[in-house]
């Protein structure tokens, strides 16, 4: 029996990532209105900021290449997942150019520059900035992180 389809407006967008030549790099597929993308976005900059201050601490002259490639991979596969869950999609197509931990000619990772260009989006597409927007859905979701031992839901 053939599965009957239901057709639905869906909030979902696709951006085509292109670089400075104008080749696609990756197209993605996410809400850029989901609420839930702040938090997202927070966690995924928290993870890259903390990973990168770890990656620049480690003396180098102590490692050999093989233990330097090796944890510079396992941060990059991590992070990588961090992404995968801030657009709820498959980014590999973004790090299929470069590992995330790349410096660009301006000085910033190539991690962070796809992150400011997720905020640019979604701050385009809501109409409001990242800090606004945050302290508002903070509002509504804060009833839900009231209970004893921060449970996500209310406690009686």
């Amino acid at each position: 029996m053939e599965n009957i389809k239901v057709s639905i407006e869906s909030p979902v967008k696709y951006y085509d990532f292109m670089d400075q030549h104008g080749e696609v790099l990756a197209t993605l597929r996410f809400v850029p209105s989901d609420i839930d993308i702040f938090e997202r976005y927070h966690k995924a900059y928290g993870v890259f900021k903390n990973m990168y201050k770890e990656l620049e601490a480690l003396n180098r002259d102590q490692l050999t290449d093989e233990e330097s490639t090796e944890i510079k991979n396992k941060y990059a596969s991590e992070l990588k997942g961090h992404f995968d869950n801030l657009f709820k999609a498959d980014t590999s197509g973004l790090f299929d150019v470069a590992s995330p931990f790349t410096p660009l000619e301006s000085g910033e990772a190539w991690a962070l520059v796809i992150l400011k260009t997720v905020q640019k989006i979604v701050e385009e597409v809501t109409g409001k900035n990242f800090k606004a927007m945050q302290s508002k859905a903070s509002k509504y979701t804060e009833k839900y992180h009231a209970g004893p031992g921060k449970y996500p839901f209310p406690v009686k």
